[in-house]
């Protein structure tokens, strides 16, 4: 059934923020001559789509229909889940050169992410942990704010600071997000312009923050300085020790641990154990050995949302982190015979038949990670 067109005098044009890839729409889309493109409720299922339906000319109604009925809550993981997206509409608004109200934007990131780290810090952890797709490089920077956020609260930052840092781990990357598909999936050495790219991004990505009207230098330093390393090999001005201030040391150490969870088709993500190891080994060299330290500390050897075998031969997800960095909380997924547990049985791994043995790669127990997410429900 066809539906009439759009009053001119009751549309605005369409907005950035009324059309997100795979939501459902909030208004219904005209052309420019009022006929109907997409319905209200109709999701819009790619990036193609997107940009189709925010050509200019193209408009919704300016009043909102009547709101639906409130949601039913939602768990820390969608909410998470959502972040990535809200954080991928950001940085597309950031590189059209015409984004808006950045700096306030940013703000509520980053008050979303306080909120959930306080009410369940290790669910939060867990979002992450669960979502290592390569692909999504908005969920990498959203996994470094997210641990930004957590390590500065246990460093005790002042204010001030916390809110800088956060801002630069939601969008340090900013420059590189239109590369990364491609380069995910390269095999073959970067071309000198890949790499001329690469090399810039830092201040590309400053330059970008500039014209969006951020200012703060603690914002701009860790954006542009973030590749930078203390015995002055990094990028792009070969600082050395103390040239590096403290925020952009954090944000390099968790730059590194963020990429080392994703794969790469060169080689295999490293289990959070061994990439923390080799963040651990470079302390004092590379990178802040007392920072390094503090972050196997507050994350653990195993952090939430890490599968583990143990040692009975059953395979857990780690839920809590325990007392100490080697003894989280695990819930039981497989029994030591391969069946499911449907109950998830908590394990204690100060236990000797529970110990962890070793990190478990995903994909070793396929079809469950979206029904795992209940389990910090």
């Amino acid at each position: 059934m066809s539906q009439a067109p759009i009053r001119m005098d009751a549309a605005r044009p369409v907005r950035e923020d009324d059309v997100e890839v795979g939501k459902p729409l909030l208004l219904p889309v005209y052309d420019r001559a009022g006929t109907l493109l997409m319905p209200q409720g109709a999701v819009v299922e790619n990036e193609e789509q997107r940009r189709m339906l925010l050509r200019q000319g193209n408009l919704v109604p300016l009043a909102r229909r009547a709101p639906a009925a409130p949601a039913a809550p939602v768990t820390t993981i969608e909410a998470i889940n959502q972040l990535h997206r809200d954080v991928a509409m950001l940085h597309r608004r950031l590189l059209s050169g015409a984004a808006a109200g950045v700096q306030e934007r940013v703000a509520q990131l980053v008050a979303g992410i306080e909120t959930h780290l306080q009410r369940d810090p290790d669910a939060t952890l867990a979002a992450m942990q669960l979502q290592l797709d390569p692909a999504n490089h908005a969920a990498r920077q959203t996994h470094a704010g997210i641990i930004c956020v957590f390590s500065m609260r246990a460093m005790g930052m002042d204010p001030a600071t916390k809110r800088a840092l956060a801002g630069a781990a939601l969008t340090y990357d900013l420059a590189l997000g239109p590369l990364a598909a491609r380069l995910n999936h390269q095999s073959e050495r970067l071309s000198y312009t890949q790499l001329a790219q690469v090399r810039a991004h830092p201040e590309v990505a400053v330059r970008l923050l500039e014209a969006a009207g951020i200012t703060d230098p603690v914002w701009l330093d860790a954006v542009l300085h973030h590749h930078e390393r203390l015995d002055g090999s990094g990028y792009p001005h070969g600082l050395r020790g103390a040239a590096i201030r403290e925020p952009t040391r954090l944000l390099a150490i968790i730059d590194i641990y963020t990429a080392m969870l994703r794969p790469r088709v060169y080689r295999d993500a490293l289990p959070a154990r061994m990439a923390l190891r080799s963040i651990f080994l470079e302390r004092g060299k590379q990178v802040d050995e007392g920072l390094a330290m503090m972050l196997v500390k507050e994350l653990g050897v195993y952090p939430p949302g890490t599968l583990v075998r143990l040692a009975n031969g059953e395979i857990g997800i780690v839920l809590r982190r325990g007392e100490d960095a080697a003894h989280p909380q695990v819930a039981r997924l497989l029994n030591a015979d391969g069946s499911r547990d449907e109950a998830h049985l908590l394990r204690d791994t100060r236990q000797p038949d529970y110990q962890i043995q070793d990190s478990v790669p995903h994909d070793r127990v396929p079809g469950m990670m979206a029904e795992v997410a209940a389990l910090w429900g």
